[in-house]
C-alpha cells in the first residue's frame, strides 16, 4: 500500500473512531422530531336502502382496496345462553362454502384478484376483513356479500371446526395465561357479556348447521352493520358496485341491548386457580373501567401507558429491572363498546409471587396519589402518538381505525383529534384518572398457581374463593 493511501486510510479511522467515541459519550437520546401533519383521506358516508352503512376513504397511493365488513350484533357473548360459542363457529366456518361456491372455489378466487378473505368475532363485533387488488373490486365485494348472505356451513367443515375449537378448548385448560384471563373477565364481568370467553365442550358438539344459518340469519343484518373501504378507487363507481353486491340484502330486527350491571366489590377478593405442581404464579389484578366513548378515554389510556403498558414502565422498571420478578410485567386499559377493564399483571415463580402483588399495588396506589414526572407524560404523549401515526400508515390500519368510530360510536373527528387530546393532557389529568379507576380497594386479584406453595404469601391480600381449572369452585378461605 502506498504511502498517500495509508494516510488516507488512518484518516478515515481516526475519524470513524472520533465519531463511535462522541456518540457513546452522548448521555441523552436526541430529541423526537416534529410531528408530520395527518394527510388523511377525504371520508365519504353513505347508506344503503337497507341500512348499511358505507364508508369510503379513498387512498391512492397503492393499486389495492381493503374492506372490513362489522357486523356489530354478532359478538362473541351472542346467544350465550342458549348456543354458548355460537358466534365463534359461524365466523369460521361461514367463509367454508356458501349456496354456489365451495370453499375450495372461495379460496381460489380470492387468489385470483390477488387478495384475502376472512371472519372473526370478538366481545363488541364480527369482522369480515377482505383485500383485492383495485381492479377486481367489484368481485371482492361481490365474494364478501356471498360469505355474508349465503354460508352453507358444510357438514364436513362444521365438523372440523367443532373438532378443532373442542381440542383448543382442552389445550386452553392447561395453559395458566388462559384460565388467569378467563376467571378475570369472570370476575370483573360475571353475568354481563364480556364474561363470556369460551363455551363448553358440549355446547360446541351440540350446534348444528341450522343453528348457524339461523345465527346468521339473526344478527348479520345491514341495519346493525357497517362497511368501510379504504384504497385506490373512484368514491361513485365504488358505491355502485357495493349497492349492486349488497342492495338486495335484507334488513331485520336490531337485538335489544345485552348490557346489564357488572358485579360490585366492597372489598379486595382472592380468585384463586389451583393448579398443583406449577412453578410459577399467574397474575391479574384490576376492575371494571370505562366505556371506549368515555370523556376520560385518553387520560386513563396514557396513565396506563405510563403505569405498565410500555417497556419503559413504572411496573417493568420496578419488577423487572429492579426487582428481577418476571420479564414482561404489563398492564392494559381495555376500553369496549358497554363498558371496559383496567389490569396489571405478571407471571413470576412461585418465591415471589406474594412480593409481586405487593409491588403491584405499591405502584397503583403510587400513581393514585402522587403526579407523574413531566418527563414520564411527554413521553407517554409521544409513544402514543407515535404508535398511533405507525397504524394510520396502511390502508387496513386506517380501515381498522375509521371501524373503531362506527363500532364504538366515537366522535367522527377522532382520527383528526387523536393528537390534540392527547398532547393536551396534564399530570393533574393522569393523577386524577389513577385515582379514579386504578381502584386498589376494591380489586379483582386473579391467580393461577400452586395453592399449597403460595397460600401463605397470598391470603394477606384478601378473601380467597378457590376454583379448578374447569372453572368449578372448590372451597373458599
Amino acid at each position: 500500500m502506498k504511502g498517500t493511501q495509508m494516510k488516507l486510510l488512518i484518516s478515515i479511522i481516526l475519524v470513524t473512531i472520533s465519531s463511535f467515541t462522541s456518540f457513546a459519550q452522548q448521555k441523552t437520546p436526541p430529541p423526537p422530531g416534529a410531528a408530520r401533519p395527518l394527510n388523511l383521506p377525504k371520508i365519504t358516508e353513505k347508506k344503503l336502502g337497507n341500512g348499511l352503512t358505507v364508508i369510503l376513504a379513498p387512498l391512492p397511493n397503492v393499486p389495492k382496496v381493503s374492506a372490513i365488513l362489522t357486523f356489530r350484533a354478532a359478538t362473541t357473548g351472542t346467544d350465550r345462553t342458549s348456543h354458548p360459542g355460537i358466534a365463534q363457529i359461524a365466523a369460521g366456518v361461514a367463509n367454508e362454502g356458501t349456496d354456489t361456491r365451495t370453499s375450495k372455489q372461495i379460496k381460489e378466487e380470492i387468489r385470483s384478484i390477488g387478495g384475502s378473505l376472512n371472519l372473526g368475532s370478538d366481545a363488541d363485533q364480527t369482522n369480515l376483513t377482505a383485500t383485492a387488488l383495485s381492479e377486481f373490486s367489484s368481485r371482492m365485494f361481490d365474494l364478501m356479500s356471498d360469505v355474508t348472505q349465503h354460508p352453507s356451513f358444510p357438514e364436513n367443515e362444521l365438523k372440523l371446526a367443532q373438532e378443532n375449537t373442542i381440542q383448543q378448548i382442552r389445550a386452553n385448560r392447561a395453559n395458566p395465561g388462559f384460565l388467569v384471563n378467563e376467571r378475570f373477565q369472570k370476575a370483573v364481568f360475571g353475568d354481563h357479556p364480556y364474561g363470556f370467553v369460551v363455551p363448553d365442550e358440549k355446547s360446541i358438539s351440540a350446534l348444528t348447521r341450522d343453528d348457524l344459518k339461523s345465527f346468521v340469519a339473526r344478527y348479520y343484518i345491514p341495519n346493525a352493520s357497517h362497511l368501510v373501504v379504504v384504497g385506490d378507487f373512484d368514491v361513485d363507481k365504488t358505491f355502485a358496485e357495493i349497492e349492486k353486491a349488497f342492495g338486495t340484502w335484507k334488513s331485520g330486527t336490531v337485538p335489544p341491548e345485552d348490557n346489564p350491571p357488572v358485579p360490585m366489590r366492597d372489598k379486595r377478593q382472592i380468585y384463586f386457580v389451583n393448579r398443583p405442581g406449577s412453578v410459577q404464579s399467574a397474575i391479574y389484578i384490576g376492575n371494571v373501567s370505562i366505556a371506549r366513548k368515555h370523556p376520560d378515554y385518553f387520560a386513563i389510556r396514557t396513565a396506563d401507558t405510563i403505569y405498565g403498558s410500555s417497556f419503559y414502565s413504572r411496573l417493568t422498571r420496578n419488577i423487572r429491572e429492579s426487582k428481577g420478578y418476571t420479564y414482561s410485567p404489563f398492564s392494559t386499559s381495555n376500553t369496549q363498546a358497554k363498558t371496559g377493564s383496567f389490569v396489571a399483571g405478571a407471571f413470576v415463580r412461585n418465591e415471589v409471587t406474594g412480593p409481586t402483588l405487593l409491588e403491584i399495588f405499591y405502584e397503583l396506589d403510587k400513581m393514585r396519589v402522587l403526579p407523574v414526572t413531566d418527563e414520564e407524560l411527554n413521553a407517554a404523549k409521544e409513544y402514543s402518538t407515535g404508535n398511533f401515526s405507525v397504524e394510520l400508515a396502511s390502508q387496513l390500519g386506517l380501515a381498522g381505525r375509521i371501524n373503531t368510530i362506527y363500532t364504538y360510536d366515537l366522535n367522527k373527528n377522532f382520527i383528526e383529534e387523536f393528537r390534540p387530546k392527547i398532547e393536551a393532557l396534564t399530570v393533574a389529568d393522569i393523577q386524577r384518572a389513577a385515582a379514579k379507576y386504578f381502584d386498589t380497594y376494591h380489586a379483582a386479584i386473579v391467580i393461577v398457581g400452586d395453592w399449597d406453595k403460595v397460600k401463605d404469601q397470598v391470603t394477606p391480600f384478601g378473601d380467597v374463593t378457590m376454583y379448578d381449572s374447569n372453572g368449578n369452585v372448590v372451597k373458599s378461605e
